[in-house]
């Protein structure tokens, strides 16, 4: 039995779950600059969002284990569970389909709790059985999009626009153009995680024929959409601190130096000068610049807010 809860944690990977919080801990800084201050529901909302995510993730996160791991893709991978054999894929596909209708249960309280509209409720509703259906199918089924270079539109789509336009309604039931904008930033570095994930694993996915990005651009050219990518965002960090005349947000400037060294290592991955699988620290390091920009730009939002009130 402990080695089972051992092999299910690994398959759910706790390393990416910063991943699925970062756009709700945006998200609910915004609103609580335009609230002023949570209640207990905001609260209430709040966590709730942070473990609806987290359970979206993971549910991710096993089907991506399931689906490699029967196509033989993670065959190289020790952690792996159902490559390895320390999970039978049968009963992950029943831990799968269960943690689903768990997370979709969750997700209902998280929508009650939040709307009095039946039209707000029934569109969110609609949307997170989307992500739901996005979390599995991107390795599982007999067409799995993450295997036709789609994974990246998805990480996009759920990480940012929904994690933290979702969010930011889920509290205040509006939008503004400054949400828009911190949510393509959080999208576009998640993005990047995924994309770094798949350099990383270049090779082992062009000989296991799983058609990545990666694969369908080449070295060269995903190496180019990556660093305009990862730069995009801080770019449009800039604007949105002209924007807001948040200067709090100049905080970002500390991430410089760790982004500069990262973007040197895919420099030297695009030449060819490393080979595809020294790129796994640089993924550990994507995923602590999300989340470092994630929480410096909630700290300096709701610093920003507490200095006009006071």
């Amino acid at each position: 039995m402990v080695n089972f809860l051992q092999a299910f944690w690994q398959a759910t990977r706790p390393r990416t779950y910063p991943l699925a919080v970062a756009g709700i801990i945006v998200a609910n800084a915004l609103a609580y600059s335009r609230i002023g201050s949570f209640e207990t529901k905001n609260w209430q909302i709040f966590l709730l969002s942070l473990w609806v995510a987290l359970g979206l993730q993971i549910l991710s996160n096993l089907a991506n284990d399931y689906g490699d791991g029967i196509r033989g893709t993670d065959a190289h991978r020790l952690d792996r569970q159902t490559a390895q054999g320390t999970i039978n894929p049968k009963t992950l596909k029943k831990l799968i389909i269960s943690w689903a209708l768990f997370i979709f249960g969750c997700g209902i309280g998280l929508l009650w709790l939040s709307f009095n509209s039946l039209t707000d409720f029934f569109t969110f509703l609609a949307l997170g059985i989307i992500a739901i259906i996005a979390a599995v199918t991107y390795t599982m089924g007999k067409n799995p999009y993450g295997y036709n270079a789609k994974g990246e539109i998805a990480v996009f789509l759920f990480f940012g626009l929904v994690n933290v336009l979702g969010g930011v309604y889920l509290q205040t039931q509006f939008i503004r153009v400054m949400d828009i904008i911190a949510a393509v930033v959080i999208g576009l570095l998640c993005t990047c995680v995924l994309m770094i994930n798949n350099m990383r694993d270049f090779d082992t996915d062009t000989g296991a024929g799983k058609n990545t990005l990666a694969t369908t651009l080449g070295k060269e050219s995903m190496s180019h959409l990556y660093r305009f990518m990862l730069l995009g965002a801080y770019f449009l960090l800039i604007t949105f601190v002209t924007l807001r005349q948040n200067f709090y947000l100049l905080s970002l400037l500390a991430l410089v130096s760790p982004i500069a060294k990262h973007l040197k290592v895919v420099r030297h991955y695009s030449d060819e000068n490393i080979p595809s699988n020294a790129l796994a620290p640089e993924l550990a390091k994507i995923v602590l610049i999300t989340l470092a920009t994630s929480i410096l730009m909630s700290l300096s939002i709701l610093i920003f807010n507490y200095k006009k009130l006071i």
